[in-house]
């Protein structure tokens, strides 16, 4: 971000950001200040301690973000080719905790088994974050499946959670913004920092990130990697 050719897209990128922060933790100061206003009722005290809680988590998704932030543009280690089944199973595996909170049950779906040409820590972690945040921005309850194909000479990833609870919009402004500071800044704007964070460590691996709009994978979200060569001569 630090790199912008426009140092003006990284300050609105900053203030956009701070006062995402700021919002809850005022929100929070206030629900506090609230609680010690005279005496309440133990039904109230719960109320308080709950939203602060939600709250509490509302920004530190926001400093997670941040760093994340901070760390796409950074190179990662010497690509190999690495089995996409294997990560997937990996990922799925850490992430099984996180989507049971949502009420959500991931299953991995592999049409054909391939490999991809990136560093495997760096896939690893980028595959984690993006799931992470289909798995945050899923509306109810129910399957949220993980499919391994290839096509066209493209390993793909297609996540299928039953609804995205985001506007096709906020994503759809980001598409041609190819100067890092302007893309967080419009992105912290538009409520969308964690897909501008996500496609920014795809990229950085060779990966296409997209949200599919027609078809019967429409609401899905998909990342296309090239396969690597003995993949793509199966």
């Amino acid at each position: 971000m630090t790199r912008s050719p426009d140092s003006n897209d990284c300050r609105d990128c900053l203030a956009a950001m701070a006062h995402r922060l700021a919002q809850p933790m005022t929100a929070l100061r206030g629900g506090i200040e609230l609680g010690l206003m005279g005496k309440r009722s133990v039904a109230d005290y719960r109320s308080l301690l709950e939203q602060s809680l939600q709250l509490a988590d509302n920004m530190a998704q926001m400093i997670i973000s941040l760093r994340d932030l901070g760390e796409s543009g950074a190179p990662g280690g010497p690509p190999q080719y690495v089995c996409l089944e294997a990560t997937a199973t990996e990922v799925l595996a850490e992430m099984e905790g996180v989507a049971q909170s949502r009420e959500l049950r991931l299953q991995l779906e592999v049409e054909r088994a391939v490999k991809v040409r990136a560093n495997p820590e760096r896939l690893r972690e980028a595959l984690q974050s993006l799931l992470g945040w289909v798995i945050q921005n899923s509306a109810g309850g129910g399957v949220l499946a993980v499919g391994l194909s290839a096509s066209g000479g493209e390993a793909r990833v297609l996540l299928s959670p039953p609804r995205l609870d985001l506007q096709y919009l906020q994503i759809k402004v980001l598409e041609d913004i190819t100067t890092p500071g302007l893309l967080f800044s419009h992105a912290a704007k538009n409520g969308a920092l964690g897909w501008a964070i996500n496609q920014r460590l795809l990229d950085g691996l060779g990966g296409k990130l997209e949200i599919l709009t027609d078809g019967p994978d429409a609401g899905c979200v998909r990342v296309r990697f090239p396969l690597a060569p003995e993949s793509a001569a199966l």
